[in-house]
């Protein structure tokens, strides 16, 4: 009975003992917070808050240079992708240049052929209209010293033989003949002249001036063009101007 009421004596000791340190520990908790300790951990506080302004402060930094990064990305891309496209369509215009400049010379070549072509065929025209005069004239001048009716009357006047005044009678119809060929011609060369100067010869044509054939070269049909007082000799047959050797044997 005594070792039982001993026991619990100690065990109300024990108890009383662990709520004495329980309210010393509660007590020793709140002791330290004073104005003093406060006013000790303000500056502490202050710079904590500070750090983590700062803290936040770099983190928004970072977020807006992320954010810039992207976008400036984006535009980079967007960037690359308008130049690629500006780049084909460089080379499409420079393949399309290249292609009007192949089709551009091309038809420069057919015109420059073609022209060349028109301004023989004109010369080539003029000077045969020119021959063509020349003997029309020499057919003028083969004809008889008077005119046809006044050889007429004086065979009145004369009678010839039969003979002769039926061949004389042939021979003055047939030059009549011929010369009604030679009006005929002359109407028809003046058309020719028409037609021909609506030929779109090129200017340096309008300078020649036909010759003669074989004026200056036996068998050579020449037209002659001056720049200067040099003389410049053009072959229509072959379509060309003659060198210098060609014609060192020209009359000038």
């Amino acid at each position: 009975m005594a070792n039982q009421e001993a026991a619990e004596q100690r065990a109300l000791e024990q108890e009383k003992l662990r709520e004495e340190i329980k309210q010393l520990r509660a007590a020793g908790r709140t002791k330290w917070i004073t104005p003093a300790a406060l006013a000790t951990l303000l500056p502490l506080l202050a710079g904590f808050g500070l750090w983590v302004a700062g803290e936040i402060k770099q983190y928004n930094q970072a977020y807006i240079a992320l954010a810039d990064r992207d976008r400036l990305q984006a535009q980079k891309e967007r960037l690359q992708d308008q130049k690629d496209s500006l780049n084909l369509e460089v080379q499409t215009l420079l393949q399309l240049k290249a292609h009007y400049a192949a089709e551009a010379e091309r038809l420069r070549r057919d015109t420059a052929a073609k022209q060349a072509t028109i301004d023989h065929t004109y010369l080539r025209g003029v000077y045969t209209r020119a021959e063509t005069l020349y003997s029309l004239n020499h057919i003028d001048g083969w004809g008889p010293a008077i005119e046809i009716n006044q050889l007429r009357q004086q065979l009145a006047k004369q009678p010839l033989a039969d003979e002769l005044s039926v061949t004389l009678n042939d021979l003055l119809e047939r030059y009549e003949f011929a010369l009604q060929v030679v009006d005929t011609s002359r109407d028809i060369l003046k058309e020719f002249d028409q037609t021909s100067a609506l030929m779109p010869a090129s200017e340096w044509t309008k300078e020649l001036r036909p010759m003669p054939g074989g004026s200056f070269s036996p068998g050579r049909n020449i037209m002659v063009a001056s720049y200067e007082k040099t003389p410049r000799y053009y072959d229509v047959d072959e379509g060309r101007f003659l060198t210098e050797e060609e014609t060192a044997s020209f009359k000038r």
